[in-house]
């Protein structure tokens, strides 16, 4: 029997070396790194409003995407760019460069007016910028970011700061056209509001307007706070059982991106962002305590609530309104 323990522990050693062999190979599969390893969209511009008696409103905007340079020549990077309506207007595929990175260059709003098939009635509404990292041999897509991008009516947009005075009611800010799916834009605002319980559930509560105007003294946004106001922007579309699913539950809700003087944003990542339905019958309200005097901008956005992931993707941009709180 000891005979044969040699034979027995060189089997059993080349067992094991074998064994090890093949986890090791297997280690950098399965804890490679993702292949894209950065993307976005510079600037951060939802929004963009067009009216084709203004000059100088064109900027260049850049979609990049970033990958392992290790991993340039086995991927290449892809552009396409969608109308409203689902038409595609645009298909570009680049190499990437020797530190990993491909981009796109593009003029907005003058493209989405550029691609219009009747200029006389450009496409306003939510275009889709869509970047894509593509496997060379296989054709196939490892990474897809989806942009949202909103192309308004510049002519609906004030083309003037509008103020009316303290402690009167009113709403300066025209209200642009918006649809999506079962909801409409009706109202938005940025002032001094007060929230009144109508009913026993959470979102039974009617928005009352005490003052909406787009510059507020830094005084003023708190004093609302103090008398048990609140300042901050309302949201309204049609009432909430107009768009309910099967269960009575709102199909949509809604978020902010809140621009600040300084060049910080609240709400910049969708995981981070503030979001809520709308109260019953049809208006959010979102307070929030600003106290920097300087020029800030709110941009609205929706989302379907039973969208599977709360990627960027997922949001569509409503639009956007300036203030200005002064000392």
């Amino acid at each position: 029997m000891n005979s044969n323990f040699p034979g027995k522990l060189f089997k059993q050693t080349a067992i094991l070396l074998l064994f090890f062999s093949c986890f090791l190979t297997a280690v950098p599969a399965a804890f490679a790194q993702p292949v894209m390893l950065d993307s976005g969209m510079d600037p951060n511009q939802t929004v963009w409003a067009f009216d084709r008696n203004t000059y100088g409103a064109d900027q260049k905007v850049t979609f990049w995407i970033r990958i392992q340079k290790q991993s340039i020549y086995d991927y290449y990077f892809k552009a396409q760019i969608f109308r409203p309506d689902g038409s595609e207007v645009w298909n570009v595929t680049y190499g990437f460069d020797t530190e990993g990175y491909a981009a796109e260059k593009l003029t907005f709003p003058i493209f989405f007016y550029n691609y219009s098939p009747n200029k006389l009635s450009p496409s306003f509404g939510i275009w889709k910028v869509r970047t894509a990292v593509v496997d060379r041999n296989s054709k196939k897509e490892v990474s897809v970011n989806e942009h949202a991008i909103a192309f308004t009516d510049g002519k609906q947009q004030p083309s003037s700061p509008q103020v009316s005075a303290p402690g009167k009611s009113g709403n300066p800010f025209p209200v642009p056209s918006f649809q999506y799916k079962q909801w409409r834009l009706q109202n938005w605002g940025i002032g001094v509001f007060e929230e009144i319980p109508t009913g026993p559930n959470t979102y039974d509560k009617e928005i009352k307007a005490l003052d909406v105007r787009d510059t507020f003294s830094v005084k003023e946004a708190q004093d609302a706070w103090s008398m048990k106001r609140k300042f901050g922007a309302i949201l309204t579309g049609p009432p909430v059982n107009t768009y309910v699913n099967s269960n009575n539950m709102p199909l949509y809700v809604f978020g902010y991106i809140l621009k600040h003087p300084g060049g910080e944003s609240d709400g910049q990542k969708p995981q981070y962002r503030t979001s809520s339905y709308c109260n019953n019958p049809g208006t959010v309200l979102f307070p929030f305590d600003v106290r920097k005097p300087g020029r800030y901008r709110m941009e609205f956005l929706l989302r379907e609530r039973d969208k599977p992931s709360w990627e960027e993707s997922s949001w569509v941009p409503i639009g956007g309104l300036d203030f200005t709180l002064t000392k």
